[in-house]
């Protein structure tokens, strides 16, 4: 039995990965649940894809390590 991976998988089927933008700039207000949610993802997700950046622009603004998930207007955040 040959294994299909999401994205063929979505090819195939039309799943909701096809009309998903490759990334997001971040707008004032915005949160990563908001985020997600507008791309049907977790975001727990949405944070693995983007957890970098996200962990360096947080160290950056001297935001202390429990809350490195903070995001900020203007990133871009990665969305597959």
């Amino acid at each position: 039995m040959t294994e299909i991976n999401e994205n063929e998988l979505n090819n195939v089927t039309g799943g909701a990965n096809n009309n998903i933008p490759d990334t997001h700039t971040v707008k004032a207000g915005e949160c990563l649940s908001t985020i997600a949610q507008l791309y049907h993802m977790t975001w727990q997700k949405l944070y693995d894809l983007n957890k970098e950046m996200i962990i360096a622009d947080a160290k950056k603004h001297g935001v202390k390590d429990h809350f490195e998930n903070y995001i900020y207007p203007g990133q871009v955040l990665k969305l597959k």
